[in-house]
């Protein structure tokens, strides 16, 4: 017996994404790294600035590494009424990047820190 190539082909797709589309639907599988496999969404972590990612907000890189909105607007010379709620991708100049970012939150914790 000999298996038509079109139903073969059919059948690999179908097992393919039905395994994903499955795992996605009972919650186990995120292609978007933005929640967690329980579902709630992923935070910086205040003990390391390589967590902060481009889609996080200044609101969340502020709250949690206790830099002021303000503060990190004007160190990086972005405007002044930037919503808090705007993403640290949108905002990339030739000043401002998320690696900057990084480096500048690094330098703040590390001289809090120091006698």
């Amino acid at each position: 017996m000999r298996i038509n190539p079109i139903v073969y082909g059919v059948l690999v797709l179908v097992a393919f994404f039905g395994i994903i589309l499955g795992f996605q639907s009972a919650g186990i599988w995120s292609t978007s790294g933005k929640v967690t496999t329980s579902g709630e969404a992923v935070q910086p972590s205040a003990a390391d600035v390589n967590t902060i990612k481009g889609w996080m907000t200044l609101q969340q890189v502020s709250e949690t590494f206790s830099a002021p909105v303000a503060e990190i607007l004007s160190q990086f010379s972005l405007p002044a009424d930037t919503p808090p709620s705007t993403a640290i991708k949108d905002l990339e100049t030739d000043l401002f990047s998320l690696t900057n970012l990084r480096i500048w939150l690094q330098e703040r914790m590390q001289a809090t820190t120091q006698p």
